[in-house]
């Protein structure tokens, strides 16, 4: 796929269906993740791949936490919570470890993290697959965090979720790019 093609016609895709990728496909997509913008080589980020049985055991433990919580939240919401990781094939938790430099705030690291992401997002939809990129209150989760065994300077920066696009693929609107730029002088 042509670099600028797959940048222009990638977008989101909230149904995804199996296959997903398997763990070589998984790995060329971080090594692209692993390409992006990073001042000071800090290499700020760490991803877990959750696929398989996992997404079962993960499902539980987002509706065991959430319950033990939040114990007035109806059963229709638990159930909810429940099929989060159940959408797709593959998740892919990107977790960002902030590093301490005073060269490189941590906005720029969470920059270099959302660049990573994309590229990671983009080797995905290279190799025929669809994502989409979400968070939610689920990843400060203190359950969450322990089962993913996150260090205390460690956050989710997101969770993709991997998968076939179904047929056809969903095509976002795109806005026209003249309200988004302009020359300075």
């Amino acid at each position: 796929m042509e670099l600028l093609q797959g940048l222009l016609e990638r977008s989101s895709q909230p149904v995804l269906v199996a296959p997903g990728p398997d763990l070589a496909q998984i790995e060329l997509a971080i090594r692209a993740a692993l390409c992006a913008p990073d001042h000071r080589a800090l290499q700020p980020w760490r991803y877990l791949v959750v696929h398989g049985e996992a997404r079962v055991r993960l499902a539980a433990l987002y509706a065991a936490s959430q319950q033990a919580l939040q114990p007035q939240r109806s059963a229709a919401e638990i159930e909810r919570l429940r099929q989060q990781p159940l959408r797709a094939p593959t998740l892919i938790v990107a977790i960002l470890r902030l590093r301490e430099d005073a060269a490189v705030p941590a906005h720029e690291q969470w920059l270099s993290m959302g660049a990573a992401v994309q590229n990671l997002m983009l080797a995905l939809h290279a190799q025929g697959y669809a994502a989409i990129w979400r968070t939610g209150a689920l990843v400060s989760d203190a359950a969450v965090r322990a089962a993913f065994a996150l260090a205390d300077d460690e956050r989710i920066a997101a969770l993709v979720y991997v998968g076939s696009p179904p047929v056809p693929p969903r095509r976002a609107e795109r806005p026209l790019p003249q309200p988004f730029w302009s020359v300075w002088s």
